[in-house]
Formats: C-alpha cells, sequence, structure tokens
C-alpha cells in the first residue's frame, strides 16, 4: 500500500517547514558516497535478544478529538509541551511556517496564539532544559535561498525568541535532546548534502561537532549506548536506514553496523528505555511498512516486528510504556504500546481520518498532535492540523 498524498505532505511540511531546500530521503542518490566503515562493538552482544510477553494495552482505549482552530490545507500539530495556560502545541502552518496553540483544560480545546513572526520560522522539535524550552528547527524560512539553521527559547511556550548565535549556522535542525552533556541537536546541512550534528551547554551558543556524515540525514538522537545514538538515513549508494554512535560527547562518531532489516528504510526516531536499552522506528521509503529495532547497547539491532501498510513515526516514554505513533494505514492514525520495546501491542483500534506525529502524557491520558486525512487521489486530499485525546479504562 502507498503512503497517503495527505500523510506524505505531512512528512514534507517535517523537513519543508524547516527548510524549503532539504534533502529529499527518497530521491536518487546524486553522487556516489563514500561509506565510513562500521565500528566493532566493543564486546558481543546478544544476537538475537528474545521478545518478552507482549504488555497488555490498556482496555477500552478511547481517541476523541479536540476541538481546535480552523487551519489551511497541509498543516500539522507536531510538538505538544507544557506551557501557555497549561499546554502549547507546535505545527506547520500550510506554508513555511509555524503554529502555536494554547490548551488549559488538558488538551480538549485548543486556542490560536500564533505570532506574525512564525510565518517565516519552522520549529521541528523542542526540549526543556534547565527550566526553558528549547526549539529546534529553520530560521527565514520564506526566503528560499535562506540556509540558516535556528534555535528558539521559551520560559512559558508562548513567547520565543531566536538565538543570536556566534557563529553561523548553516543547515536545519530536526531533533534536539537534552543530556547532562548540555544540549545536541541533529538535522541535514543542505549545502554539503550531509547531515551534522549541534551542541550548546547554554543552549545561546551552539557549534557544529563532529563533521560531516557524508550523503545522509538525521531524523533524532538520544542519549543512551556508548553515550550518544543518532539515527536516519544515508546513501550508500541507495538510500537506506543508517545509525551512528558517539562515546566523546559528540566529537567523534561512527558508523553501526546495518541493523537487521535497514535496507530501503529510513529511522525517523529513536528513545531509551529505562533498563539502558534503545527502541528505533521507522519506514519504508515508499511507505509500504514499518518496522520497530531494539538493541542493548546501540551498536548491534534486532528487527522486532514489521507492520504492513502501516508505520511508527515516532516515539514517547509515558506512564503506560513506550508509545510509538504514526499511520495505522491508509488514512488512520495509529499507535502501539511496549514495556520493553521488544513486544508491541497496538494501543486500540487505528483512528480513522488521522494521522499521528506528537505524543504526551497528561493526568487524563495520551494526547497525539497530527492531523485528518480525508478525500481521494481524484478529488484531492486534505490535511489539517488536529489533535486527540486517548484515555484508558
Amino acid at each position: 500500500m502507498k503512503r497517503s498524498l495527505a500523510a506524505s505532505a505531512i512528512l514534507v511540511a517535517l523537513v519543508l517547514a524547516a527548510c524549503d531546500t532539504s534533502v529529499d530521503p527518497s530521491a536518487a542518490p546524486s553522487v556516489d558516497p563514500t561509506p565510513t566503515p562500521p565500528a566493532a562493538p566493543s564486546q558481543t552482544p546478544d544476537p538475537t535478544p528474545e521478545p518478552s510477553v507482549a504488555p497488555t494495552p490498556p482496555t477500552d482505549v478511547a481517541y476523541a478529538r479536540a476541538t481546535v482552530p480552523e487551519t489551511e490545507n497541509s498543516t500539522a500539530a507536531t510538538i505538544i509541551v507544557p506551557g501557555g495556560e497549561g499546554l502549547v502545541a507546535i505545527g506547520f502552518n500550510g506554508g513555511f511556517g509555524s503554529i502555536l496553540w494554547t490548551s488549559g483544560d488538558g488538551g480538549r480545546t485548543w486556542t490560536d496564539i500564533t505570532p506574525a513572526d512564525f510565518a517565516a520560522i519552522g520549529i521541528a522539535s523542542v526540549a526543556e532544559y534547565e527550566g526553558m524550552l528549547v526549539g529546534v528547527g529553520r530560521g527565514d524560512t520564506l526566503d528560499v535561498d535562506a540556509q540558516e539553521a535556528a534555535v528558539y527559547l521559551s520560559d512559558d511556550g508562548i513567547a520565543w525568541r531566536k538565538v543570536t548565535n556566534p557563529e553561523d549556522m548553516l543547515g536545519q535542525l530536526i531533533d534536539v535532546v537534552a543530556t547532562d552533556d548540555g544540549l545536541f541537536a541533529t538535522g541535514g546541512v543542505v549545502t554539503a548534502d550531509a547531515a551534522g550534528v549541534w551542541h550548546s551547554t547554554d543552549a545561546e551558543s551552539w557549534e557544529r561537532i563532529g563533521g560531516d556524515f557524508e550523503n545522509a540525514f538525521l531524523w533524532s538522537i538520544a542519549e543512551g549506548g556508548p553515550g550518544l545514538v543518532a539515527v536516519g538515513w544515508r546513501r550508500s549508494p541507495d538510500p537506506n536506514l543508517a545509525v551512528w554512535t558517539s562515546a566523546d560527547a559528540g566529537v567523534t562518531w561512527e558508523l553501526a553496523p546495518d541493523p537487521e532489516g535497514f535496507a530501503g528504510f529510513e529511522a525517523t526516531d529513536i528513545a531509551a528505555l529505562p533498563d539502558g536499552s534503545l527502541a528505533m522506528v521507522g519506514s519504508a521509503f515508499d511507505g509500504s511498512a514499518g518496522r520497530f529495532w531494539h538493541s542493548p547497547d546501540g551498536l548491534d539491532w534486532s528487527l522486532v516486528m514489521e507492520t504492513d501498510g502501516a508505520w511508527p513515526r515516532t516515539l514517547a516514554s509515558t506512564p503506560i510504556g513506550l508509545v510509538a505513533a504514526g499511520s495505522g494505514g491508509e488514512h488512520l492514525g495509529g499507535a502501539w504500546v511496549s514495556t520493553d520495546g521488544l513486544a508491541w501491542s497496538p494501543l486500540g483500534e487505528p483512528v480513522e481520518g488521522a494521522f499521528f506525529t506528537g505524543i504526551l502524557a497528561t493526568d487524563d491520558g495520551l494526547l497525539f498532535g497530527g492531523a485528518t486525512q480525508a478525500g481521494t487521489f481524484e478529488t484531492g486530499i486534505q490535511a489539517h492540523a488536529a489533535i486527540w485525546l486517548a484515555t484508558f479504562d
């Protein structure tokens, strides 16, 4: 089954809202890459971890669509964090800018408070660091020639200011993680046809570290394994899923051995589990399937589940376990839950006319950001930013 046009539009927006000239992960290779040799593991991990008994998902999972402001086509709500009157949601506005909503009732109703300057910025990911919200993405998205990676800071999720960095930040930022060694952001360096990592100890001053990840793109970064693990894809010569690790706070990176089932896929998110192991999710470039991987150390990865016609996009740690969300099928929002990253179960039935991206746990359940999906290829497919609340009995 082909990835729906609406879902594809959202995935394109994930990059285009940050940079309108981003690397296309499904594009044919334009140059022959020079692959970095895989790093040999320092110890021999368990090559085939045995899945545990599948977790018992919450019974009677109910998804209710929140009341949200009207939006243009090709919009999505991708980030939900505490802030404002209670919660703040950030997404894409159907062009190259961002939207900003707030909710004071646990995410059931939302108000648009998007400032005028959000029309020209793209915020792709947010992390909490030393009492601040740190957003990473792209600056001046309306200028097609601009190659400005950007960082935005906020004390409350409502008022945001762009960091004035002493060094030029060329490229785009897609993900950010807070660690004891500071903040690490990943993304693409478009002019170099490469991926990159940026580092900051105070959220104000940033520097490129680790050099270029040639012919690659990084979707996500997490603390774990040898120290840090970054995932995405690289052309070798076709675009395939790839994992890199760093044991020295991002100064040097090594390409991990190709994970099982990596060919034709990209990794879109990675998360650490309480036992120190790691989970990774991704999808086929043609949208035909999704896959879930597990690793004890960030180096050796086992394919633990495949979803035909559905695919996870993002991961989040929640009180009920690790939750993955994305597409549950054509015009369906889907979610899965796991307590160990090895055995996964559907989190309720797929939601009609939906696509999920962001996840946030609240006192009332889970909030899923994303977009509605409706229409056909003949009539045109519409995607509008939306948020759902999942409650459990």
